[in-house]
């Protein structure tokens, strides 16, 4: 009787992964100064009982329609403010902006090369929001006509553009110095002209001395053996007795990458460590007390029992900036109340009609 596949893929699957000799080193790209996780470069974060006001930023988006040559998006922006367990209204922001963009292609030829272009255009219900969004001559993506960017990179361009101007909006008119801004994600820029809004926000944060943080609730990081980077910190740590700890794991100074990494661990009874990531130059200007303090006050922040360990701003950012599955509903059927007044669209909508096909078939099947 053959062996059950199942049975047979876990027991490879196990020994793969655990005949390796470790590497207790983040896996570098050769232009970023790793630091080794080792049981003595463990920092505990002590306890403050003057938590620092942190700003949380998050944004959500999704997909309402799309085909090949266009795309609309529904795009949220919220943030919230505390002071340790306390929260802070905002005195001159709105807390939360809706936007829609659409994304569109063009292919462009320049004598034998081929392009293709894809501009966005963005929407809002009230203009006075226009403050918080991208100038959409920044949104433009252009690459050869081989390669096609993906849908997941597009359908987040406009709604991350918007979080890194939302951000500079709340350091100018939300906080002072020693204040902290949480940006969701890592400090890390990957879109082109991105890295001007970041930078924006840095010189703009450094120059009224509010401090730039990224929490990452993932990671793909690994060590040089090819272990996941946290799984293993959190096992390393084990050999600790500290309740509440960082570790420092990386740095990298570059145009798109200017954070000082640490993983840490924000409540003794939490299951979870994270990626968290400071400006590098306000890092590397910090004392220990300073750094501690930055930390401990994510920590206070970190005592709901909804997720131990996790800062409660940051739960709040998500759940106020997530576009739920039951919005797209509500938001698909506005826009085709819209179409259903313009003739021109009985024509347009079968480029819409390319991308439903797996739709109606899994409806089927199903």
């Amino acid at each position: 009787m053959p062996e059950n596949p199942v049975r047979s893929l876990l027991d490879r699957l196990r020994s793969d992964l655990t005949e390796k000799e470790h590497t207790d080193q983040v896996l570098s790209d050769g232009k970023t100064r790793t630091f080794p996780i080792r049981a003595e470069n463990f920092i505990e974060i002590s306890g403050t009982i003057n938590p620092k006001k942190i700003a949380f930023v998050d944004g959500g988006d999704g997909i309402l329609e799309e085909s090949p040559n266009y795309m609309i998006v529904i795009n949220r922006l919220y943030f919230s403010i505390f002071r340790g367990k306390k929260r802070i209204m905002p005195q001159k922001l709105k807390r939360r902006i809706e936007f829609f963009s659409y994304v569109v292609s063009e292919i462009k030829k320049v004598g034998e090369r081929q392009s293709i272009s894809y501009n966005t255009n963005l929407f809002t219900y009230d203009d006075g929001d226009l403050e918080y969004l991208p100038d959409v001559a920044d949104l433009t993506s252009k690459v050869e006509y081989s390669s096609i960017l993906q849908g997941s990179k597009l359908v987040s361009l406009s709604r991350r553009f918007a979080e890194w101007n939302m951000a500079c909006r709340i350091v100018e008119n939300e906080l002072s110095s020693g204040d902290v801004i949480v940006i969701d994600g890592s400090l890390q820029t990957s879109f082109e002209n991105e890295v001007k809004y970041a930078n924006r926000l840095y010189e703009l944060a450094t120059e009224k001395g509010v401090i730039v943080c990224g929490l990452t609730k993932t990671s793909r990081l690994v060590t040089q053996s090819g272990d996941p980077l946290l799984a293993r910190i959190a096992e390393i740590s084990e050999r600790t007795d500290l309740p509440r700890w960082y570790i420092p794991v990386a740095e990298k100074v570059s145009s798109d990458d200017r954070g000082f990494m640490v993983v840490c661990k924000l409540h003794p009874k939490s299951r979870h460590v994270f990626r968290f990531e400071i400006l590098l130059e306000q890092f590397n200007a910090m004392g220990e007390d300073e750094r501690n303090n930055v930390l401990a006050s994510l920590a206070v922040n970190a005592e709901d029992i909804s997720m131990l360990g996790y800062p409660y701003g940051s739960i709040d950012a998500d759940r106020f900036a997530q576009v739920r599955i039951n919005e797209l509903e509500m938001y698909r059927g506005m826009i085709m109340a819209e179409k259903s007044r313009d003739p021109q669209w009985k024509r347009l909508s079968k480029y819409t009609l390319t991308n439903v096909v797996h739709d109606d078939l899994n409806w089927v099947t199903s």
